[in-house]
């Protein structure tokens, strides 16, 4: 799965995968609520995601 490929579930879903918050997946990822291209997905970005996180609690 690619940052431009669609979330097919959830919240989100109809969304590229890059516009989906950080946090909304690392929470998926975390609750394991998550499978099959979306769970690699993550699992394959975690590092930027986190970073990303981050970076968002540091603005507010």
């Amino acid at each position: 799965m690619e940052d431009t490929d669609i979330m097919p579930y959830g919240l989100h879903k109809g969304k590229q995968m890059q516009d989906v918050p950080a946090e909304y997946l690392l929470w998926l990822y975390e609750e394991e609520k998550c499978t099959g291209p979306v769970k690699e997905y993550i699992k394959d970005n975690l590092q930027v995601l986190e970073i990303e996180i981050e970076r968002n609690e540091k603005t507010i």
